[in-house]
């Protein structure tokens, strides 16, 4: 059901309107008896400011309650309604007991006598429990409310995110300086133009079916670089070159995330057929490292799209950093693995 374009949940609704209710009962039933042989006076001005502070105190145990469980339970079910309201009821108790001495000695003189006192505590527990309730209930729905949001807005967020990566991977200028390549095959090196169609149509099908998948097998990526880099060998001869380091492929990685860091290494960076620019790849426990020696061009325009995407899919899929480091020689990037899909 939606409401506001909000959606609400009539089970989760039904569930603590039914807690409040309960609560409500409880409330009731404790305030009449607590009325009929309790020694509260409700006529008593004194009484009524006891009141106002001992429910600005079950107010503040709620928030406390609140922020308490919430570091350890960041879940939104009923169960955590039921956990905060739990916690604030005995955070109350303990601090309204220590309220009710302080408020005892100030007016009285007599004795305090603990055991009373704190079975009074409680009756005021108990009269107040629509406050704890309605305030968790309040905290409850605007985190569901909340979270509901943040999912609508990753979700779009990898929908922009997916058709940006497969926009790039397509663009025309890329489609362009491979089919430039071609011609000059055809020109100089006709023998060559069976291998760089095949390189080229398998570069282009691994984008086109991989392009809105979240992980691909890591050994796939590898594979798939190796095509990518025939056909910038091709383009630019020895001037960049791949060396791999990696003998381990398990684990899975989002699709393209290497082609990208080779491709970033090329744009920003000179490189000839007397001096290479080598980018190394090698593993280290759960992540990738690509490394490339810094040689950088005059002048580069670029949109940092392919970091960007990097970084915010391993954040919206996986909780996971991409970290790049730059030295005052070295570029590194490294992409963390995910074990399994």
């Amino acid at each position: 059901m939606k409401i506001f374009n909000l959606k609400i949940n009539l089970k989760q609704i039904f569930i603590v309107l039914t807690l409040l209710l309960l609560g409500n009962a409880i409330k009731i039933f404790v305030l009449h008896q607590v009325r009929t042989i309790g020694d509260i006076d409700f006529y008593d001005y004194f009484d009524h400011f006891s009141v106002l502070l001992f429910a600005s105190i079950s107010l503040i145990s709620v928030l406390i309650s609140w922020k308490l469980i919430n570091q350890v339970d960041r879940t939104n079910t009923i169960l955590k309604f039921v956990k905060v309201y739990i916690l604030s009821f005995f955070l109350f108790n303990s601090i309204g007991i220590l309220a009710d001495f302080i408020l005892w000695k100030s007016v009285s003189n007599s004795e305090y006598d603990i055991a009373p006192r704190l079975i009074n505590t409680l009756s005021v527990a108990f009269i107040l429990s629509d406050v704890f309730a309605v305030t968790t209930a309040f905290l409850y729905f605007r985190q569901s409310q909340t979270t509901t949001l943040e999912l609508e807005q990753t979700a779009r967020e990898k929908a922009i995110l997916q058709s940006q990566m497969l926009q790039k991977n397509l663009e025309p200028h890329f489609l362009f300086n491979n089919l430039s390549v071609l011609s000059g095959l055809a020109r100089k090196k006709p023998e060559q133009i069976e291998d760089f169609i095949d390189d080229f149509s398998d570069v282009y099908r691994y984008y086109l079916n991989h392009g809105k998948k979240q992980l691909v097998k890591l050994e796939h990526e590898i594979s798939f670089l190796k095509k990518y880099m025939n056909l910038m060998e091709k383009r630019f001869g020895k001037a960049y070159q791949i060396e791999n380091n990696i003998e381990d492929s398990e684990g899975f990685i989002i699709p393209c995330s290497l082609q990208l860091c080779i491709e970033n290494a090329i744009k920003h960076n000179k490189g000839n057929e007397e001096n290479p620019l080598i980018i190394s790849l090698s593993r280290e426990k759960k992540s990738i490292l690509i490394k490339n020696k810094l040689n950088k061009v005059d002048f580069t325009l670029g949109t940092g799209t392919g970091n960007d995407y990097l970084k915010r899919q391993y954040q919206i899929n996986f909780n996971k950093e991409v970290v790049f480091t730059e030295t005052n020689h070295e570029f590194i990037v490294e992409i963390p693995l995910v074990s399994e899909i």
